[in-house]
């Protein structure tokens, strides 16, 4: 691609309005790149093709002191908006031109803004761009470890309807952006993962959700009798397996580099770490067999995860390095080796530690996920790994830098101390509302419900998103109630619980287009996390994990209740009654009773991306299809007010 198509491409106005178009012209440079071995070529020009399109219209804008009023918008973003036909008449409207000029008059106040968000501006040279992308890694948590999914080119794109595009299949690039040795090797790493099963790969997970609504989609009439409810449940089991079939295939097409999907060790950052050891043994043989940077970060990472590979991973992670088969067995041996040390390590844990500290052992581990990968279930890649998901590296470092004061750990600090839920506005699911509101006002009476009817705009940006938190229990994300354009003109810093059908799902309308989802419009408005769900769900169950991640991770108004697990299942959900448990569960100890929940490390988790790994565990709810759904999008955020930071 010349320079010159590359700057017209990239100008903000033309990317904005060719939008799909330009995506896939970069995309389909990137997969050349890739072909001709210009690895960081290919990786510049994938990290700019995920943010294109109306991202350019979520780009932040100067905030008003008042956060009920809207941002102002700048003289790019305004152009940006404008068809041909409007720009052609420019020059004879005095009122647009006069707005123009207001409007760059205003600009310089935001300039430090944009930027901070679009970290290509004026960049068209590859290397350029690999030097900024590393700049930013380094800034970045050194806590964290950042992964990019980028689905490669398909030649219908520009023809078909978004149903047949999800399903057509083509390469996944997994880039490594972040990880634990990115102080000495901050060049990103790509990886291109194809093969003869990757077509029905896509086709599987396309027709999931396709099959779910089959599944539901049951007359009421009919179901009153036996055998229809026993069809229901067949279908329902059938669709739990070919889930599971699905996950287990997605694992096997990203084999062997699943150990990829795992965050930095907690263990990195205490004082009494072998890291250095580590590393000096993975350099000598680097360096003795003249490997490059690339093996060298590679083989780092497989070693720091050797204890959870098996003696094949191991095997193809070696024949990745080297055709030399002598070398080849020596990797073998140092990885074997340095496996055998860990699960020595391993087997001296203090088994009366919480379970909990023993189950994540690593930092969250972000994901940068193209919107044509966006329906796969990459949390179940490694569900004692804490995930969150983002869909653009500029999206993740605009809420990195507007948290960045907050951030510790790894993660951005909040007080969940108050809070706002709207339950069943279209007031048309009676048995969902009374759950809800029977948990609400057990668990956080000192919140503002508002239960069974629309709320108007101004109660929205007044009563609703001026809390810490904001829960929405309904139908869908909610934006059927309150603009998503609106919301992202305000300041929010509100953590967003959507727990709807398919209210965290991207989207689109008609023929190809960008995707759209509740949670971008929330992280424009800078809300740090949004939890919702990338497909529909049956209600009572929704509600039952609903509750499961609020009252973990959220302190009770009162520290005279018993935790939420502790109550009878079955009597709250069918009748809304909350009673202890005639058993209780073994998960929580007898002596959290007398505790306030606030001190209570049995039950509550400071960690949000912890508990959502915990419902994809599956020791509660046990179905593929009621806790695949579940995702995190945004920044890592850990409830200091019911767990301190386990670090000093």
């Amino acid at each position: 691609m010349s320079r010159e198509i590359l700057e017209y491409i990239n100008r903000d106005g033309v990317l904005t309005n060719i939008g799909p178009n330009a995506r896939e012209i970069l995309l389909q440079q990137a997969e050349k790149e890739f072909n001709r071995g210009n690895m960081e070529d290919s990786i510049f020009h994938q990290i700019r093709l995920l943010y294109q399109s109306s991202q350019e219209r979520y780009r932040p804008r100067s905030f008003a002191k008042d956060d009920s009023k809207p941002k102002t918008m700048s003289a790019d973003e305004f152009l940006a908006q404008m068809n041909a036909d409007e720009k052609s008449d420019l020059p004879n409207n005095a009122l647009i031109q006069y707005a123009l000029k207001s409007f760059k008059e205003n600009g310089s106040d935001v300039a430090d803004l944009v930027d901070a968000c679009d970290i290509f501006k004026d960049i068209f040279d590859p290397s350029e761009g690999i030097k900024k992308i590393q700049d930013i890694c380094k800034q970045m948590p050194e806590e964290w470890a950042v992964l990019q999914l980028c689905k490669g080119p398909i030649t219908v794109t520009s023809y078909s309807k978004y149903p047949k595009i999800h399903e057509s299949d083509a390469a996944i690039y997994v880039t490594i952006l972040r990880h634990v040795r990115t102080c000495d090797y901050s060049k990103p790493i790509c990886l291109r993962f194809n093969g003869v099963d990757q077509k029905e790969l896509f086709e599987k997970f396309a027709s999931i959700v396709v099959r779910f609504k089959k599944c539901v989609q049951v007359d009421p009439k009919e179901f009153s009798t036996t055998e229809a409810k026993q069809y229901y449940w067949k279908l329902l089991n059938e669709l739990n397996s070919f889930i599971a079939l699905a996950v287990a295939d997605l694992k096997s097409f990203l084999f062997p580099w699943n150990f990829l999907f795992m965050g930095i060790s907690r263990d990195a950052f205490t004082p009494c770490n072998n890291l250095h050891e580590l590393w000096q043994n993975i350099d000598t043989f680097c360096d003795q067999h003249k490997w490059n940077d690339q093996s060298r970060v590679l083989l780092s990472l497989a070693a720091s995860n050797a204890c959870s590979l098996t003696d094949l991973q191991i095997e193809s992670v070696c024949m990745f390095f080297t055709d030399d088969s002598k070398q080849q067995t020596m990797a073998c041996e140092l990885l074997q080796q340095i496996r055998e040390q860990q699960q020595q390590k391993t087997a001296t844990i203090d088994l009366t530690k919480n379970e909990d500290d023993k189950i994540f052992k690593c930092f969250p581990c972000i994901l940068i996920v193209d919107e044509s990968l966006d329906h796969f279930y990459w949390e179940e890649l490694n569900v004692f790994q804490e995930f969150t998901r983002v869909n653009s590296l500029q999206s993740l470092w605009r809420l990195c830098c507007h948290y960045r004061k907050n951030i510790q750990q790894g993660y951005v600090k909040v007080n969940i101390t108050d809070g706002a839920c709207l339950i069943n506005p279209e007031n048309n699911l009676p048995k969902m509302e009374l759950r809800m509101s029977t948990f609400f006002d057990y668990w956080l009476q000192h919140w503002k419900k508002i239960v069974g009817r629309k709320p108007t705009n101004e109660e929205f940006f007044k009563d609703l998103f001026t809390h810490s938190c904001y829960v929405y229990a309904g139908h869908g994300s909610g934006l059927q109630y309150v603009s998503g354009r609106n919301i992202s003109k305000h300041l929010l810093n509100s953590v967003v619980f959507l727990f709807g059908c398919d209210s965290s799902r991207l989207h689109t309308n008609g023929l190809y287009s960008e995707l759209i989802g509740a949670h971008l419009y929330y992280h424009a408005a800078m809300c740090p996390a949004v939890v919702g769900t990338i497909m529909a769900g049956l209600d009572s169950n929704m509600d039952r994990v609903a509750t499961e991640i609020l009252s973990r991770w959220i302190a009770p108004n009162s520290g005279n209740v018993l935790p939420w697990a502790e109550i009878e299942i079955i009597s709250w959900m069918k009748k809304g009654i909350i009673k202890p448990a005639a058993v209780r569960s073994p998960k929580c100890s007898k002596s959290s009773q007398s505790q306030s929940p606030r001190t209570s490390t049995a039950y509550n988790m400071g960690s949000l991306c912890a508990i959502l790994a915990c419902i994809h565990q599956r020791a509660g709810e046990s179905k593929f299809y009621n806790t695949v759904p579940y995702v995190c999008r945004g920044l890592p955020v850990w409830n200091c007010h019911v767990e301190p930071l386990p670090l000093k």
